[in-house]
């Protein structure tokens, strides 16, 4: 009878972490959902405007002089040199930033888009 209800809620457990790791999800920011196809029409993506502030809140917590990233993303010329890592770990597959939640959709078309037109200092 033990070995019944031991099992029993063995069960019950798994099937609630199933349940829980598979809900609450939004799939438009799911890892394998970057953007797609022309995702930039109609972005007019700014650094000061757009990218600059995305990156203050989502990225210089760990990306900043002295930081636990290896390296700082605080000027244009910084997240310009960075500008594929950027678009790979943060838009592409979501792998940035650490330690937070992924970037909303809207938030990776903004950089993915700035990036894409040529990362420009505007």
């Amino acid at each position: 009878m033990k070995k019944m209800q031991l099992f029993s809620t063995g069960i019950l457990l798994a099937f609630t972490a199933l349940v829980f790791a598979n809900c609450g999800g939004d799939k438009e920011n799911a890892i394998d959902n970057p953007p797609q196809g022309d995702a930039c029409a109609g972005v007019n993506a700014k650094f000061t405007g757009d990218v600059l502030p995305l990156i203050k809140a989502k990225c210089q917590g760990c990306h900043n002089a002295g930081g636990s990233a290896p390296f700082a993303l605080e000027t244009y010329e910084q997240i310009k040199s960075r500008a594929g890592d950027i678009k790979t770990q943060a838009v592409t597959t979501s792998n940035m930033p650490k330690g937070g939640p992924a970037l909303t959709a809207g938030e990776k078309k903004i950089l993915g888009c700035w990036i894409d037109n040529g990362s420009l200092n505007n």
